[in-house]
């Protein structure tokens, strides 16, 4: 069992890939389903490059998994309890 530090640390790491722009609108895109990294990049108004730095920690945290089909790399939400809570801030801002 973790101690209360190990798991507020956890906490917080979890909210710091939350407080970036770019990594919530990729969530927010994956939220409607699977999609590549382009479409991803075009989702976030950003480029291929900083798509990918932005999935590969969501992908090492747990959050994101992929899939390849071909040459292009599809992603899609693995840990959806952890997304819920950053849908949910969403919704408070919208009322």
């Amino acid at each position: 069992m973790s101690s209360t530090k190990d798991q507020a640390e956890q906490q917080a790491e979890l909210y710091r890939i939350f407080s970036n722009a770019t990594r919530l609108q990729i969530l927010w895109a994956l939220a409607e389903g699977e999609l590549s990294v382009g479409e991803l990049a075009e989702a976030a108004e950003t480029s291929l490059q900083n798509t990918s730095q932005h999935l590969h920690l969501m992908l090492d945290r747990g959050l994101l998994t992929s899939r390849r089909e071909g040459q292009t790399i599809y992603y899609r939400i693995a840990d959806w309890d952890a997304i819920q809570a950053c849908l949910f801030g969403t919704e408070r801002l919208n009322k």
